[in-house]
């Protein structure tokens, strides 16, 4: 696993350091903080800031935090890839850089407010030192919060909107928790690349342009209890990226679970509704989904470009189909309980092993057309039309 390097270029034309312990009302903040600080009441920010490692900065409950039209102080934050070194951060926006502790810390009845604003640069992540997120509200902006290096961020009880690019993003071996956030219209609600790996638990995604989840670039996020609801995908999975996706209602959205890119997954016990796609597996991805309901999707499962989805122990009903095999796709199919009108089609050389299922009020139960190959065996029907259609060129 390879790790970025960095070098870090504080190029600051700040002149000296904060050096207020604690600031209230109507206070004007840029520069750097190099002793532990804390923010209250209504803060405007004119310029970056830096939050050095032997610092901690705490924004107490019911802050608001504003931003002036134009910085006056900048910081760049030089990311070597192989690509070429770039600065991270955005020269025309107000940033709040963490190599310390931030503890933004707000109640549930007096949120932390970060207001809409053109100049909002958000927060980034650096280092190793823990930091914590609670009861905030973020607005707007490119990306409010990005984490990077390692850093475990915990984030509960925040809401995140209107996000340009994406509400989090997590890169370079990042963690952290996000516990019982919401995430609304944002163009992707998080992002998780570069080794990351967050568990992200009971919180809600709704309405992104894009993904709900994006993950790609060997992330192994865990996504356990979580309502995704109404986006273009709700989890969109690519770049050998793995997540594992657990007790999740993903219900509404263009496609539920999205794979492609060599990417796999574990799909474990998830309500899949209501979706165009309930899960779809492309290019060479690979997973396992069980102990899920597919319920009213347009099709339950579907595998295309020589993809190896393993489907066991699920309930499939209501769809229009249950599972679609194409294009050399390869597929254990055992032990589901399937309804409604058509159960399993193969076709385009795909190869697909049936047994174990329970077929009931299907006017088809398996459909193999051209050159497919199936297995089937020990599979039970009910109220079956058709237990087997053979359309293959022979």
């Amino acid at each position: 696993m390879k790790k970025s390097a960095y070098a870090l270029l504080i190029c600051i034309v700040f002149g000296a350091a904060l050096s207020v312990a604690i600031s209230s009302c109507h206070r004007r903040f840029s520069g750097s903080i190099a002793k532990n600080t804390v923010w209250k009441g209504v803060v405007k920010l004119t310029g970056d800031v830096v939050v050095e490692r032997t610092a901690t900065l705490s924004v107490e409950a019911g802050t608001r935090i504003y931003y002036a039209g134009k910085a006056d102080r900048q910081v760049r934050y030089i990311r070597e890839e192989a690509a070429g070194a770039f600065n991270i951060l955005q020269n025309d926006k107000i940033e709040i850089l963490v190599e310390g502790k931030l503890n933004i810390l707000g109640k549930s009845a007096k949120p932390v407010k970060f207001m809409k604003s053109p100049a909002f640069g958000g927060i980034v992540f650096l280092g190793n030192n823990p930091s914590e997120i609670s009861f905030a509200e973020f607005t707007g902006g490119d990306v409010p919060i990005r984490v990077y290096g390692g850093n475990n961020l915990k984030m509960s009880d925040t809401i995140i909107r209107d996000a340009a690019l994406a509400g989090i993003g997590y890169w370079d071996l990042a963690g952290g928790k996000i516990t019982n956030c919401v995430f609304k219209n944002c163009h992707n609600a998080i992002g998780v690349a570069d080794f990351a790996e967050p568990e992200i638990s009971s919180s809600s995604i709704f309405f992104s342009k894009m993904a709900g989840i994006f993950c790609e670039g060997n992330s192994a996020p865990v996504i356990a209890n979580c309502k995704i609801e109404g986006n273009n995908a709700g989890i969109a999975v690519g770049g050998i990226a793995r997540p594992e996706i657990r007790s999740c209602s993903i219900s509404g959205n263009g496609a539920g679970i999205s794979l492609w890119a060599k990417s796999s997954t574990l799909i474990d016990g998830c309500r899949i509704m209501k979706n165009v796609s309930g899960v779809l597996f492309q290019d060479e991805s690979e997973g396992k989904i069980k102990g899920s309901v597919l319920r009213s999707n347009g099709c339950g499962v579907s595998a295309t470009g020589t993809a190896r989805p393993s489907i066991e122990d699920n309930v499939f009903t209501g769809n229009d189909v249950a599972v679609i095999l194409r294009d050399n796709s390869l597929s254990s199919i055992d032990n589901n309980t399937i309804t409604g009108k058509e159960g399993i089609k193969i076709s385009e050389l795909s190869r697909a092993r049936i047994i174990g299922n329970s077929f009931s009020d299907c006017e088809t139960a398996v459909k193999l057309m051209n050159r497919s190959q199936a297995v089937l065996k020990s599979n039970s029907m009910s109220s079956v039309q058709n237990a087997l259609v053979d359309e293959r060129v022979k």
